[in-house]
């Protein structure tokens, strides 16, 4: 999958695939967007991580207590 924002500058524009593409058939979705609307998903998924911060300094993992299946 492939999802580009990009600002159209000319008449016409070019969207890049990814070599992996090349000989599939594939769908290409255009349609505006507004800045408010980016920005809205911006502080959405920067907020989301700013509640989810994990520290994992002190973990420590134990092979044999992960493996024991009784």
């Amino acid at each position: 999958m492939l999802r580009q924002i990009m600002t159209a500058s000319k008449d016409n524009s070019t969207i890049q695939l990814p070599a992996e593409f090349y000989g599939m058939e594939v769908e290409v979705l255009v349609f505006p967007l507004s800045s408010k609307r980016a920005n809205q998903n911006d502080d959405i998924l920067n907020n989301f991580f700013a509640r989810h911060l994990f520290s994992f300094q002190n973990f420590t993992f134990n092979r044999d207590e992960a493996n024991n299946y009784e």
